[in-house]
């Protein structure tokens, strides 16, 4: 163990105390995104979604209006899905993802904030995706500017069934109006000019807080729902990739320059890898400490340290130092299989596509992190560390089983990829002569010889 600390120190001091490292941590925040061109397959290929939405129509009249719109809206997406050509068909279809609307009415008289707790409750327990209620004098000409239709929901700023309900209750309004006036052309200039829409106002979810006060939740900013799950999964992704890419530029000059040769005359492989890897997992925490502290302090410049999530940080650092050591042992055991770092490139070529597939379809899992598509791409354990805090940041309920799971899996994987690494390692690290071939490196890992 001490020869191991020993090492790992030596391995931190090489990392954290170089002037490139100082740069790389400046320049990384900068990482240019290129996943817009995947975001548009993406919709090609994106699952259908049934969105159960429970309707409070105080008018007694909106209610079927919605209904027959969400049925008209339904059938489009039916065939669209049936379609031979989708993507033509979804055109016709407003929003970016295909939504089935299933509306429920809600008859409990009087609404109280009970039943707006209980209905809360029903969409964090994904029996409902929202609820609305529609206030009892919304046809009316003079209708308050604060009287407004409701819509909660966990993802109200960025719902497409928000603006779905928008639209419909804006247009149904508008021509039930001109009707009520008698197609008086002075009223009807009157409703133009006093505005057509109907407001349809986001909110978060409804609770009681300690004290038995009834709390809800402030509607997020576009900024924050979409900028903030990204900073962090990009904050992940920058960590994992700064502390293992001078894994493998460490390990290819220590073999190009035969000091390997003189750390295995003092420690055996496990141990010199073992170093190198604890090494690199503390630099990488200091990383995270650098950029936790650099983003707080600005948070806390400009008045938003209420929007930073302070509870996940214990999360992130267990899937960071799961990543760290899955992706850092593998660029180890590549370094120390090849004798040049143009060799190395052809081989990693996979790894990179492995830690980059979350950045390529982001927007996808944070308009709907609780899909399918989200929970199976977060439970693959390359992508988990990235996907996982990607899909926890953006506020919704993500079941606790979830980030267990795919830490468990994350956790199991890197403990075999170190093994394989291990015995890749042990042998490469001697290797001289022509770069080995997949199949070699193959029976190093799993016979080890």
């Amino acid at each position: 163990m001490k020869k191991i600390l020993t090492i790992a120190a030596r391995e931190y001091r090489a990392m954290v105390g170089t002037r490139g490292f100082l740069i790389s941590v400046i320049m990384m925040p900068v990482l240019m995104l290129g996943s817009l061109f995947a975001m548009e397959l993406m919709k090609q290929v994106s699952e259908t979604k049934d969105r159960r939405i429970a309707v409070i129509d105080h008018s007694g009249f909106l209610f079927g209006e919605l209904a027959s719109a969400a049925k008209k809206r339904n059938q489009l997406v039916d065939q669209a899905a049936n379609s031979i050509n989708p993507v033509d068909s979804r055109s016709e279809i407003p929003g970016v993802i295909p939504e089935r609307f299933l509306l429920e009415k809600i008859e409990i008289t009087p609404i109280t904030d009970d039943v707006r707790i209980s209905l809360s409750e029903r969409v964090l327990q994904q029996q409902l995706y929202a609820f609305i209620e529609i206030p009892s004098d919304i046809l009316a000409t003079g209708m308050a500017s604060d009287n407004k239709v409701m819509f909660y929901s966990q993802d109200s700023s960025l719902s497409l069934a928000r603006k779905w309900v928008a639209d419909t209750l804006s247009n149904t309004v508008q021509k039930q109006r001109e009707i009520d006036s008698g197609i008086s052309a002075d009223i009807l200039r009157q409703i133009k000019e006093t505005g057509q829409r109907v407001p349809v106002i986001g909110q978060g979810l409804i609770t009681r807080n300690p004290q038995g006060q009834i709390e809800t939740a402030a509607e997020k900013e576009i900024m924050e729902a979409v900028f903030l799950p990204l900073g962090i999964m990009m904050l992940m992704f920058m960590v994992i990739f700064m502390a293992s890419q001078p894994m493998l530029e460490s390990v290819l000059e220590e073999k190009s320059q035969r000091i390997a040769e003189v750390l295995l005359g003092s420690a055996n492989p496990f141990q010199v890898m073992m170093g190198k890897l604890i090494g690199t997992v503390g630099g990488s925490l200091t990383i995270f400490a650098i950029y936790l502290i650099g983003g707080y302090s600005l948070a806390a410049y400009r008045g938003w340290t209420d929007i930073v999530p302070l509870g996940l940080i214990p999360w992130f650092l267990l899937f960071q130092v799961a990543g760290v050591f899955f992706y850092a042992s593998i660029f180890l055991a590549v370094g120390a299989s090849v004798s040049q770092l143009k060799e190395a490139q052809s081989m990693l070529l996979p790894v990179w596509m492995m830690l980059m597939l979350p950045l390529f379809i982001w927007f996808v899992i944070v308009q709907d992190p609780l899909s399918q598509l989200s929970v199976l791409i977060s439970l693959f354990p390359p992508a988990t560390p990235t996907t996982m805090m990607l899909r926890m940041a953006t506020g919704q309920a993500i079941p606790l089983w979830q980030p267990i799971l795919g830490l468990v899996l994350t956790t199991l994987t890197t403990l075999m990829m170190v093994v394989l690494a291990g015995r890749i390692f042990r042998v490469g690290i001697l290797w001289q002569g022509k770069t080995p071939k997949l199949g070699e490196l193959l029976k190093w890992a799993v016979v080890g010889n």
